[in-house]
């Protein structure tokens, strides 16, 4: 029997509480290893689509599944991660709390967080920051915190909301760089959402 998709959709529909249609008759399906963007103009319903391959949001209708079962499974599974398009950090932690931060609410012991914690920091390439504080980070460098704490839980899917949104292209372009050549190691399913088509097609 062959392995399940990554992610698969069927015949999804998303209806908000004001009775806003956001999506409708979604079908989509994902291979495992594939990146994937999804793109097109705000509010066209990418984040929508991203949140319900989440768990974080339940479809009105039709069916998801990640890996061959239920988002929120997957996710309490830790077999995906999102990254968010504003970094989310914690002010008052330095980058290698703020990367550990799922290992610990998991209980991860010390000693191994320890280790996975310097391992995704030098995949982003911030070893010299690992006790700086958020606010002495430049925004790309943010995100690349984000990055690493989303890749800490070694996911099978990584799930990306216009995480470049905010940044100059030079950092833009830097940190696609990076996201393609974390993703060409092996085994990683990327779901990247974008609005911009020049992102799209170079992903």
């Amino acid at each position: 029997m062959s392995a399940p998709f990554a992610v698969e959709l069927r015949q999804v529909g998303l209806r908000h509480a004001g009775g806003l249609q956001a999506l409708d008759q979604v079908s989509l399906q994902i291979a495992q290893g594939e990146f994937l963007c999804l793109v097109g103009p705000s509010g066209c319903g990418k984040s929508s689509l991203l949140k319900l391959i989440s768990g974080l949001w339940q479809p009105s209708s039709g069916q998801v599944s990640v890996a061959g079962q239920d988002p929120r499974q997957a996710g309490a599974r830790q077999q995906l991660s999102f990254v968010f398009q504003d970094p989310t950090l914690m002010p008052w932690a330095n980058v290698a709390d703020n990367v550990g931060l799922p290992l610990k609410l998991a209980g991860v012991p010390a000693h191994e967080r320890s280790e996975r914690v310097a391992a995704a920091v030098h995949l982003v390439g911030l070893e010299a920051f690992a006790q700086a504080l958020p606010h002495e980070l430049s925004g790309g460098m943010q995100m690349r915190v984000s990055i690493a704490r989303g890749l800490i839980t070694q996911p099978a899917i990584l799930l990306l909301d216009e995480p470049f949104g905010a940044l100059d292209e030079i950092t833009r372009q830097k940190l696609d760089d990076e996201l393609l050549s974390i993703w060409a190691q092996g085994g990683l399913t990327v779901v990247f959402v974008t609005h911009s088509l020049a992102e799209a097609a170079y992903l």
